[in-house]
């Protein structure tokens, strides 16, 4: 494992301040972290319906109701609401 950076500790630091001060009805809070050693570990809430990679390729994908149009409707709008 490589050794950690004084820039990677800082970008790590940076990341959580972030996360930690977003507020959102879409995204998880963080509820804490952890830097021991060379271990970074951001903790989030708990997501009872799993997360979206596991709707769209994992274990609930052949339930998913995002077939590909959905999916390519939802990244344009995603796009134009970004641009």
């Amino acid at each position: 494992m490589k050794a950690w950076s004084s820039r990677e500790e800082i970008d790590f630091a940076v990341e959580v301040e972030i996360l930690a001060r977003i507020r959102h009805k879409n995204l998880l809070s963080v509820r804490g972290y952890c830097a021991e050693g060379q271990e970074r570990l951001i903790v989030y809430d708990y997501m009872p319906n799993l997360s979206l990679v596991s709707h769209l390729h994992g274990q609930h994908s052949s339930e998913s109701l995002l077939d590909w149009t959905r999916r390519m409707n939802i990244a344009v709008s995603s796009a134009q609401a970004i641009a």
